[in-house]
Order: structure tokens, then sequence, then C-alpha cells
């Protein structure tokens, strides 16, 4: 399992995320929600709080704890800190895509009751977070998204 091949998976889903509506999946139909996007850093905490204090997000990860989301000066890539608990995206907020953040707030999840969690480990964008994927996504997204994203996973050889 390679973080390219969760990468690519998440790009492709994100790109059906951007369109939303009617989805033909092997002949069945269902609807997908357009995803959000934000346009500050102080819409994105307001929406990762309310993603932490789910109920379903809540029971799977008690021990997750709150987030803070900042901006950063990097123009190439939002970054999840765990020494911090810190979310950090870049200023022009290109990455202000609510799969971008949920895919941040997952490794928050994944991380959590953890010191030091290695970026090599499943914790990192292994099994632990791809679990945590699922739940944030089926939470705030539905369950034909979370298919659609396990179905990438698939696709893009992520066991």
């Amino acid at each position: 399992m390679s973080a390219s091949a969760v990468y690519a998976a998440e790009d492709q889903w994100s790109g059906v995320l951007d369109r939303g509506g009617v989805v033909d999946f092997f002949g069945s139909r269902f609807d997908v929600p357009m995803q959000r996007r934000f346009g500050d850093i102080a819409t994105v905490q307001a929406y990762v709080d309310v993603v932490l204090e789910n109920q379903a997000v809540r029971t799977a990860y008690p021990d997750a704890g709150p987030i803070s989301v900042t901006a950063s000066r990097s123009r190439t890539r939002a970054v999840y800190l765990p020494e911090s608990r810190t979310i950090q995206l870049p200023g022009a907020l290109w990455a202000g895509r609510e799969s971008v953040v949920l895919h941040e707030v997952s490794h928050h999840l994944a991380c959590s009751g953890v010191l030091a969690p290695a970026r090599t480990s499943g914790r990192w964008h292994g099994a632990e977070f791809r679990a945590a994927m699922d739940v944030v996504v089926t939470c705030m997204l539905g369950e034909p998204a979370a298919l659609l994203l396990r179905a990438g996973y698939d696709a893009a050889g992520v066991r």
C-alpha cells in the first residue's frame, strides 16, 4: 500500500464530488452530494468542529479531542501535525475542499491516542487512516459517497 495510491483514489473521488448529482455505479443509480468549498480558515474550523461533534465520530474515536485549523505558508499542500493537533491549509485555500479537510481530520482520528505516530505506519495512510476516512465520509457525505471512496481505494489496489 502506498500513499500515492490513496491520494490517487481520493483525487478521483473528489472529482466526482466536485460535480455531485446522480452517479451510475455498476447499474445502480444514487445521488452523491456536491462537496463543500470553504472560503476561509474560520469556516473550515467550524466545519471540523461539526465533524468532531458528530455522535458516530465521537463514539468511534472517543479520545480524539479538538483540532486547530490554521493557514500555512505552503502553497502546495495541506498537512496534519499530530504534535500540535493542527491542520494547516495553504493560505490560498485551494485545499479548502471538503474532501481534503476530511482527509486531514482522518489523520487526526487515526492518530488519536498515539503519542508519536510514524508517517509510515498504518495510521498515516493505512488501514487505521482509511477506517477513519470511512467513518467521517459516511457521517458527513453519506453512504453513497463512502461506497464510491471504498471502491476507489479498491480499484487503486488499496486493500
